[in-house]
């Protein structure tokens, strides 16, 4: 994209992270976060409105931060502050979130998230697309849980866009928290890539991407004779039994998933024991079973075996 725009703009284009001199920048910004400047003098009425077919348009309105998102801003992307905003010691978490497009209207979505949220929050915004909630537990309860289920939905109905979230541990500010973000954010990366169809992500959900993602091939040829032809000629029974044991080894919510009658699909468990040896109607086989099946799903795409 910036070689392209490069060729018509010559030097009246920059490129940068963090958009600025809006007085003598034009910005726009891409699918892909990017931030293209280009100087005012060198653009046409048509220019814009060709640039916004393809490009969405950034106002200066739209990265303003408050004192204490500034505080987090350079905390969690930044230079680490010397001095805190914060008077208090309360926990809180981080929430990360991810927009399957760049989202504008970033106070009313703010807004709409108060509604939801019982305690003290801030937004930090990593770009047009992503970043974390800092969700502060209030002094009168222990755990809270925040129906994000309800705010995804009122995001696609309200906003037009689909939201993701990664839900972190809770921690306080005497913590490393730069270190606390940049891990959370990694295991998002491997929920989204591994779950792509989940809308909400946590820990739980990301480690067992995180464990298999190292083993070799030679150690992947071995795990797949467990599963002998399971591989290539019943891949339905493969994902049936990692269905159920996403399912907490619930048969009759599994079969509700699958929209099986529960029958056909205790009969693939069976089958599925008798041919691996692995009883995944307990934890430990179910465990073994599940590892084994994402392993398999990577190698596909890493290996190609």
């Amino acid at each position: 994209m910036y070689n392209q725009l490069k060729k018509i703009f010559r030097d009246a284009l920059i490129q940068t992270s963090s958009p600025h001199s809006f007085s003598h920048y034009l910005w726009f910004t891409s699918s892909a976060n990017e931030y293209y400047g280009i100087e005012k003098e060198a653009l046409t009425t048509k220019d814009i409105l060709l640039l916004e077919t393809f490009l969405q348009k950034v106002e200066e309105h739209q990265l303003s931060m408050s004192e204490k998102e500034q505080w987090w801003h350079e905390l969690l992307f930044g230079t680490p502050p010397q001095t805190s905003p914060y008077t208090f010691q309360r926990s809180f978490r981080f929430i990360h979130f991810e927009f399957s497009e760049p989202l504008l209207n970033k106070e009313e979505w703010k807004e709409a998230l108060v509604a939801f949220f019982d305690s003290d929050l801030e937004i930090v915004w990593k770009n047009f697309t992503s970043g974390v909630i800092v969700d502060f537990l209030s002094d009168v309860k222990e755990e809270e849980t925040v129906p994000l289920p309800d705010i995804i939905d009122i995001t696609a109905s309200d906003f037009y866009t689909n939201v993701k979230f990664y839900i972190g541990a809770y921690t306080n500010l005497e913590e490393k928290l730069a270190d606390l973000f940049r891990f959370e954010q990694n295991c998002l990366v491997r929920s989204l890539k591994a779950r792509k169809q989940a809308n909400i992500h946590t820990f739980q959900h990301a480690l067992p991407f995180m464990l298999t993602e190292h083993i070799d091939a030679q150690q992947i040829i071995y795990i797949k004779k467990i599963f002998g032809t399971m591989i290539d000629d019943e891949k339905e029974l493969l994902q049936s039994v990692k269905v159920f044991i996403e399912n907490n080894m619930n048969v009759s919510l599994t079969a509700k998933k699958l929209f099986m009658h529960r029958n056909s699909l205790q009969y693939r468990i069976d089958k599925f024991i008798e041919r691996t040896g692995i009883d995944i109607k307990n934890f430990q086989g179910a465990m073994a079973a599940y590892l084994a099946i994402i392993i398999i799903e990577s190698s596909a795409f890493q290996f190609k075996i």
